[in-house]
Parts: structure tokens; sequence; C-alpha cells
């Protein structure tokens, strides 16, 4: 089976969020570990996020193996910044994105195409049209019922990174989604700090950065640490510094190649989210560090963190977050179980990486699920309904 992942959105090194760090890893696991040819592939015109080309002193550390010039590429393309990164599978980022995939399409002869993220239902209707299964993994609670209804509609399997999310696209599609957990590096071999910081990765709002600044505020003797992980612009920047300017109890650090530095001065890690998580990649990584997890009860993050932590239920009240970072941090006996914990949590097969590739092929690999009497009646309402609708604009 040949894959190619297809994304409007950089790939991973270009991307290091959750989402694109899991499709790395997934595609760096078919590919090494199961011999699946893959290559992925983004748009270089991408302007809805700041990204960027990695650093040649971060290849290392970003696993990029080197760099060989377009022409050996799959599908070349002449001209600077069209480079392939060996990423133990070759990623490229592409000009004019959707008039050219097609021609990658035809070219690099995928049997899937797997989408996600931004633009994603109109690579899947390419691939669609060149007669290539597709596959949509769902990250985020966030997404677009109508336009993920589209995605079932083209015949696609659905794969959900947790079963709070498979949940949400049962509900709104009627198909039920393969659960694979993202895979993320386990860094058993670091530890973190038992007198280092409390730690939030991830500077924005969504992800609980005022609750993280509240407690950081009500609680002076205790060092805080906030971790850049999506690319914040320079106004961001300058907003950020303006709110950290009477907080000397907080540091802040740029988004840096190699987690590991973050978990080596980190001793206990807050998910303070306000959003739905779809999952929660941090909170395992911590925690393979041996790092107690303190997270809101949002999405798949009680997935994710399991019994390596504890789970703030009133997840907008500033005292309960207080009071839970208390518990921890005032009591070495209760510090020490919860970290024996996470580290057992982190060492469960639902998240061993070549596990999770096994898991995944085996859905690229299963037949699209067949759909049951109540979502094929849903169906053919949607058509029925469309159809009228361009009756009377018709008219």
């Amino acid at each position: 089976m040949r894959i190619l992942y297809a994304s409007e959105r950089p790939p991973y090194p270009f991307f290091l969020g959750g989402a694109v760090r899991c499709a790395h890893m997934l595609l760096h696991g078919l590919s090494q570990d199961l011999a699946t040819p893959c290559m992925a592939i983004g748009s270089s015109d991408y302007a809805v996020t700041p990204w960027s080309w990695p650093a040649p002193e971060d290849y290392a550390a970003l696993e990029i193996r080197g760099v060989c010039p377009s022409p050996q590429a799959p599908f070349p393309l002449a001209g600077e910044g069209n480079d392939v990164l060996d990423c133990g599978y070759p990623v490229q980022v592409l000009p004019d994105f959707f008039n050219v995939l097609d021609r990658v399409i035809s070219a690099y002869q995928p049997d899937l195409v797997w989408a996600q993220l931004e633009g994603a239902l109109e690579v899947l209707e390419i691939a669609r049209r060149r007669g290539v299964k597709g596959l949509y993994f769902v990250h985020d609670a966030e997404f677009d019922p109508a336009e993920l209804r589209a995605i079932v509609d083209l015949g696609c399997t659905l794969v959900a990174s947790s079963h709070f999310l498979a949940g949400k696209a049962l509900a709104a599609t009627g198909q039920q989604a393969h659960v694979v957990h993202p895979p993320m590096h386990l860094f058993f071999d670091t530890r973190g700090d038992a007198q280092g910081f409390v730690t939030l990765i991830n500077a924005h709002k969504v992800k609980g950065l005022d609750t993280f600044l509240e407690v950081a505020r009500r609680l002076p003797q205790v060092r805080f640490l906030l971790q850049e992980s999506w690319k914040l612009n320079d106004e961001a920047l300058a907003v950020l510094r303006g709110r950290l300017a009477d907080l000397p109890n907080v540091t802040f650090q740029h988004r840096v190649s190699d987690m590991r530095q973050v978990y080596r001065q980190t001793r206990l890690l807050l998910a303070p989210s306000i959003w739905e998580e779809g999952f929660g990649m941090v909170a395992v990584e911590a925690q393979s560090c041996g790092i107690p997890v303190i997270a809101s009860v949002r999405g798949g993050l009680p997935e994710s963190v399991g019994d390596g932590g504890l789970l703030i239920k009133d997840y907008r009240n500033v005292e309960a977050w207080v009071a839970a970072v208390r518990s921890v941090l005032d009591s070495p006996d209760r510090y020490a179980d919860l970290s024996a914990r996470a580290l057992a949590h982190a060492r469960s097969a639902d998240f061993s990486p070549p596990e999770l590739a096994r898991r995944f092929l085996a859905a690229c690999q299963a037949p699209a699920p067949g759909m049951g009497f109540l979502a094929r009646g849903m169906r053919s309402i949607r058509r029925a309904a469309a159809g009228l609708r361009r009756a009377g604009l018709r008219r």
C-alpha cells in the first residue's frame, strides 16, 4: 500500500503542532517499521498560521535525515524552497497546492490519500475523482459537521484520535470511526525536575493561558514556565510580554525543536484548556518523563491523562487549579505517587508508537465502514433537502 499524506497546512517539520506531529510519527512508523511507502505534501502558500522552514542546526533534533533537490522527489518541482526533506519518508511543500495535487496523485499513484485539517474536503474530492480511496483523520472537536458529512458521502474512512472524538463523529455522520491515539515521542530516558517549573505548553487562550497566568499570580513563590508551541506572531508576542511584565515568577520560552529541554525543567504540567481537546499529546509526553499532569475535563484530555494526574471538572474556577497545584507540590509523597502513576500510564500499549502505526495501517487497509439504517436515512434526507434547495434556486 502506498500512502500520500496531503494537507493544505504544511506538514511536519514545517509545523510542530500536535496533529502534524501525530501524522509524522505515523508516517515514520509506517515507512520505517512496516515497509509502507509514504509521502507527505502541503501548501507553500499557506498563510493562516505562521510556519517556517526548519533551521539546519535543528535537523538532528527534528530527525531530519537530509535534504535532496526536488528532481529526486516523486513529483519534481524546480525552484528554490521546493526541495524535499527526508524525514524517513519524503516531505515537500508545493505552490498552487490544489491545482498541483491532481498531478501529484497521478505521478505518485497512491493507494490511499490521507487528509486532515484545512483543505481536507477539497483534497479528498480530488482523490475521489482520481479513483483513490480517501481517509480523514479527525483531530479537533471543532470540526464542521457539514464538511464531515460531505467527507463521509465521498466514501472515506474516518479515524479519530480519541474515543471522545469518535463519538462526536458518529453523532454527526452516523459512521463509526477507527480510534487511533496519536503517537508521540515518549521520553523514558528523560526525567522531570522535582524542584523545577510548573509548565504550560502552548501560550494561547484556548489552551487556558488566562487560567495559567492567574494561578501564577496567586502562587508567587512557585516558578512557572510558559512554553511556546504554536508560533506566535510579533503582535501576539508583544501582548504576552506585556502581561508577563508583573509576573516575575513566570519564564517564557520560545519554541524548541527538542521537547526534552522543556520536560527536564518541569515538575508539574498544567493543561487548563477551555476548548474541547481532541486528545492532548503533551500530557502523555510529560508523563513519560515521570511528570504528573493536572488537566481540564475537556474533550479527550481524560483519556490522555488517565490516572497519571488530576482532572479539574470545574476548569474555569481558578481556585480549583490553585488548590490542585498546592496539593501536589506541598506533599512529596503525593507527588511521588502521581509521578509513578504517570510513568505507568505512558507505558501503556495504547501509546506505543509501533502499535499505533499497526492500528493505523489496519484502518487504512479496511474497507470504508458500511452505513447503518439511520445513517443512510440521514444521508437521503440531506440529499433530498439539497435537491429542493437547488430546485428553488433555479426558479
